[in-house]
């Protein structure tokens, strides 16, 4: 049986952008921020659909890490799950929107309110209180999976337009989650099986810079890449 760590590499991978710069330097500040229990909530966003922010949250997961290692994984379903108090936007009502749901909560261009209204949303259905947000976009899947190439996927080769990807595996029967679960699988054994590793780090990092990989709060970034280490992605 695959490992339910490796159905979250599309997010966790992300953690790999500032290895280089970090590893040496954060160790010591990361194992005080994130010694014992914590949870790391990973938005996959789509910003085809127009809005202000980043774009719609079409899937979820909450990580839970024991000492800087991969434990529980959560899928969240975005689908129905609204906000128990916040109001909608002004620009949020235009669009007939009367309840705030996860799938809107990066409406705004303000980050932090985003993924904070995120976080509130999923505490609230799931019970589960995350201390970091990573957010990526089918772009910065995209660059992953060129860097790595050829990637296949429940049997056939992804393409460069992987969100579109993603919609046909469910077209045929697969879950939202089992869908990104069977890309990271992907991305993740063509890495290894094409001597891509590096590849696919740089690539993370060109994402990174480029605003396709998002972290909030930016702080704890390099002390979560120091303790968590290379090995809970790519070992």
């Amino acid at each position: 049986m695959l490992s339910k760590k490796k159905m979250i590499l599309i997010g966790l991978i992300i953690i790999l952008v500032a290895i280089g710069g970090y590893f040496l330097f954060n160790y010591a500040e990361g194992q005080k921020a994130f010694a014992g229990e914590h949870n790391v909530l990973i938005l996959c966003a789509d910003p085809s659909e127009p809005r202000p922010g980043v774009g719609a949250v079409d899937m979820a997961f909450v990580i839970q890490l024991n000492n800087g290692k991969v434990g529980e994984i959560t899928k969240v379903y975005p689908g129905g799950l609204t906000h128990p108090t916040k109001e909608p936007s002004a620009s949020m009502r235009a669009e007939g929107l009367s309840v705030v749901y996860l799938h809107d909560s990066l409406w705004s261009e303000n980050l932090t309110e985003g993924t904070t209204t995120a976080q509130e949303i999923v505490e609230y259905h799931t019970g589960l209180k995350t201390d970091m947000v990573l957010v990526m976009t089918p772009e910065a899947i995209d660059a992953l999976v060129k860097s790595v190439g050829p990637v296949y996927s429940n049997g056939k080769e992804v393409t460069n337009d992987s969100i579109n990807f993603l919609r046909d595996d469910q077209d045929q029967g697969a879950t939202r989650g089992d869908a990104v679960e069977n890309l990271a699988d992907g991305i993740r054994d063509a890495a290894s099986k094409n001597n891509k590793k590096p590849a696919l780090i740089q690539a993370a990092m060109d994402q990174y810079s480029k605003g396709n990989i998002k972290v909030v709060p930016e702080d704890k970034f390099g002390p979560f890449i120091s303790y968590g280490g290379i090995s809970n992605v790519l070992g």
